[in-house]
Formats: structure tokens, sequence, C-alpha cells
């Protein structure tokens, strides 16, 4: 099989990587020699810490011989799949999908790694509206299992079928969307995460400091909310929360992001966001070992929007915990840990918080028709999951 990687900064380089590592003829694609060189000598630095770790059996040389590079299109003539890995701009995407659809084979398929425009739209410009496709990877690919499937509406089955089965022969684990929503499953959790952390500090409930150290100290998780969006940039964060609401999805209102992404300050990468990273190198933000921030609260938009995203049949729970582990390395899902809260507790917390006037935060019918039906998660039995 051959694959063709269009883009090779950090997301593009890394799933070429992912691709030669799998046995596949790979053809990576940008704009520059320089950039291209640059993407080698990363790619050959992974593949031998990689295989220091005996995470690999081929050698990184192995690898790398099954990689061409060039700063043509043409080399798309043969391949079978083209996954697009440019910077998240609709234009270009619809430029490079056109370049794409032009050189290809017809049955080759078309995807883009975009992590939240919507799939149809770029589409659009192509000729085999069929055969393009949302595959979402993780950073960084070769270390991180999820890969998010999203067909479009023109997508067929095949496609879809086809493109799930790559992901699994590229060692990765898919999630499915039946529909494509703005945000996927995982940018949707991220954002409502983001949206209560950031309400719960402009509303004087609690500190940058204590929010993060609930994430991290009570709910376990790798990152805090305030230190993850740090580490993805706060310039990537605030693009991904206007796309999603400017498709629909209802807003929270929050001025923290804009005015940090205002003020340059955009994380680890400018060396401050709303922790400081000296020499914009990533370290553990130290944080109060104790918090007043209560699980339930924190979590409760994100439960909400994971119910709306079941109850829309657009993934099951087992899938939304699926991508949280995988994408997000949480130590258990989303769902679980609701389950393990009280699910009349999260919902306890969205009914206080939408009658502040949080139009966001009124309860999913679903969500309310569980816990009427007393299915209040793990204490009774029953919740998202069955407990014996």
């Amino acid at each position: 099989m051959k694959v063709l990687v269009v883009g090779s900064g950090t997301m593009g380089h890394g799933i070429a990587e992912v691709a030669a590592i799998s046995g596949f003829e790979v053809k990576l694609v940008d704009i520059s020699w320089d950039i291209l060189n640059r993407a080698k000598e990363r790619m050959m630095d992974s593949l031998r810490r990689l295989y220091e770790r005996g995470a690999i059996k081929d050698t990184p040389e192995a690898i790398m011989s099954r990689v061409t590079m060039s700063v043509s299109y043409d080399v798309a003539r043969d391949v079978d799949l083209a996954i697009e890995a440019v910077p998240e701009n609709m234009d270009l995407k619809r430029k490079v999908f056109q370049e794409l659809d032009r050189v290809s084979p017809q049955h080759a398929i078309l995807a883009t790694n975009t992590s939240s425009i919507p799939i149809s739209d770029i589409a659009e410009v192509t000729n085999r509206k069929d055969k393009v496709i949302g595959m979402h990877f993780f950073n960084p690919p070769p270390i991180m299992k999820l890969v998010e499937v999203i067909p479009s509406k023109y997508t067929s089955e095949e496609t879809t079928n086809k493109v799930v089965e790559i992901a699994r022969q590229m060692n990765k684990i898919p999630v499915r969307l039946r529909v494509e929503v703005p945000g996927f499953v995982s940018n949707r959790i991220y954002l409502r995460l983001m949206q209560e952390a950031c309400r719960e500090v402009e509303s004087g409930e609690a500190t940058i400091h204590q929010v993060d150290s609930t994430a991290r100290n009570k709910l376990k998780l790798p990152m805090g909310i305030f230190e993850l969006s740090d580490y993805v940039g706060l310039d990537v964060a605030l693009d991904l929360w206007k796309v999603i609401v400017g498709r629909g999805a209802s807003d929270v209102k929050c001025n923290m992001f804009r005015e940090k992404v205002e003020a340059k300050q955009l994380g680890v990468k400018t060396g401050k966001g709303f922790y400081e990273y000296p020499g914009g190198k990533y370290v553990k933000p130290s944080l109060p070992a104790d918090s007043p921030v209560r699980e339930s609260r924190l979590l409760s938009l994100a439960v909400n929007e994971a119910a709306w995203l079941i109850h829309n049949k657009i993934v099951n729970a087992q899938e939304i915990d699926t991508v949280m582990k995988y994408g997000f390395n949480f130590p258990q899902g989303l769902l679980e840990m609701a389950d393990n809260i009280g699910l009349d507790r999260i919902v306890e917390e969205l009914r206080d918080i939408y009658s502040k006037g949080y139009e966001a935060y009124k309860p999913n019918e679903l969500l309310d028709e569980m816990v009427r039906n007393g299915k209040l998660g793990r204490k009774v039995g029953e919740g998202f999951y069955k407990y014996s």
C-alpha cells in the first residue's frame, strides 16, 4: 500500500513515520527541501528513540528507506491513500485537496488530519466526495494510539470501513463517528472542560491553581485543564473554541483565553500562558495538594456534552471513553468517572449552573432521563455502564 502525507510539520512527519513503521511505502510532500530535511532529522531522532526502547523491530534506516520526500504533487500519481496534515486553514486545505484530486488515481482515498474543520466543506472541492474522510491523529502520532475516523455526509461506507482497517494496520485504535460534528468527539469534550474551568475562575468560584489541582490530584488527569491548554497552545485552543461554537455549539462566556492570545502569551511555546515556562520549555506547574473544586462540578459540562453525543447517535459511551483514554491519556474514561461520582450529582451541578444563566448547562434529556429512571452510576449498579 502506498501512502502520501502532505505537510511535514509535527503532525505530518509523525503520521509519515507511523505509516512507514507499519510497512507502507510512504511519500512525504512539503513546499521546500529545508522543511523536508528538518522533518527527516526529526523522524530519524524519533525512530532511534523507539528502536532503543524496543518499541520497533526494524532499524530506523530500514524504516526510512520506505519514505520518499518531494516538493511536487507528482508523487501522488500512484498512491492508495493521501493524508493532508497542513495548518488549520480552510482555504489552504481546499487547495491541497484540489491538487490531490487532480493528480492521484481515481481509487485513492483522500483523508484530512483536521482537528475541527468539517470534512464535508473540504470534500466539496473534489470530484470524489465519497472518498474524502477525516483521519484525526493525536500528537505525537508515533506514541498516541487514537485515531478519530470522521465520515462526511458524502463519504461512502466502503471508504469509512477501509480507513478504519488502515488505522488498525497502523497499530492505532480507531473511533468512528456515525455523523460528522464540528470538533468531533475529542475537541468537543476538551472545549467543555475549558469552558467550565474558565467559568469557575471568572465567576470567582475558584483559582486557576485550584481548578488544575482538582484535575490532577482528585481526578488523576495527567494535566490540569489550564496546564493542558498551555501545552496545546492557547491560540490553537481558542481557534478550536471559535470553530466549534461558530458552527452551532452553545458558548460559555469567557475572556481569559482571548486576553492571553491578544497578549501573545500562548503557553509553553512563548514561555508564558496561564503558567510560566522558562526558555519556552514545558515544566509541570506546582499546584496545591488540596482544592475546594468539586470533581462533579469540573466534569459536569463535559459529561453533558458526552450525553449529547450519545443522544444524537454520533458515538456511544465506550467510544467516548476510548477517545479520552487514548487521545488525552485519562486514567479512566470520562463516563466511567461520571458513573463513579454519581450522575445525580452531575445533574445537580448542571442545574445549579444553568440557574445562574448559563444556557449551555441545561441538562441533556438523556442525562435527565437516566437520573429520573434511577440510573445514577456505580452506586446503584447502572449508569452509562452496568456494574455487577
